[in-house]
């Protein structure tokens, strides 16, 4: 019997880690700046394709200072922002703010990794072309 409830409650223990919704918040430091040929890539260069990337996908870009830049994503009732800190050779990405997404100073909804994932494609992609 207590082997039997113990394989049950291991089950259920699997089960509900199984199905969260949140995850622990990450902040993506130091993604390098995708650079080809012989060409030099400048800051200004940089925050152009980061503003770009970030905009092909439905966010909104406010440059704060010289390389710093808040981005924000609404999709329905979610708002996610992050601050994207950038120079030549490479740009992060911190979480700064959001509603309705479960956010509790530690975890965040599973969507964020989703959202933070597209937008460092959609920017290696805009410096790729620049």
């Amino acid at each position: 019997m207590k082997k039997r409830n113990l394989i049950f409650f291991t089950y259920v223990l699997f089960v509900l880690t199984a199905c969260s919704t949140t995850i622990p918040v990450r902040n993506y430091m130091d993604q390098t700046i995708p650079q080809y040929g012989n060409s030099e890539v400048s800051s200004t260069l940089v925050e152009r394709s980061i503003i770009k990337g970030a905009i092909s996908l439905g966010w909104q870009t406010k440059i704060i200072k010289s390389g710093l830049i808040e981005a924000t994503l609404n999709i329905r009732t979610h708002q996610l922002v992050v601050l994207i800190s950038h120079d030549e050779k490479n740009y992060s990405i911190e979480y700064k703010d959001s509603i309705n997404l479960k956010y509790n100073g530690k975890k965040i909804h599973r969507q964020y990794v989703n959202w933070v994932n597209n937008l460092i494609n959609a920017i290696n992609a805009e410096n790729i072309r620049a």
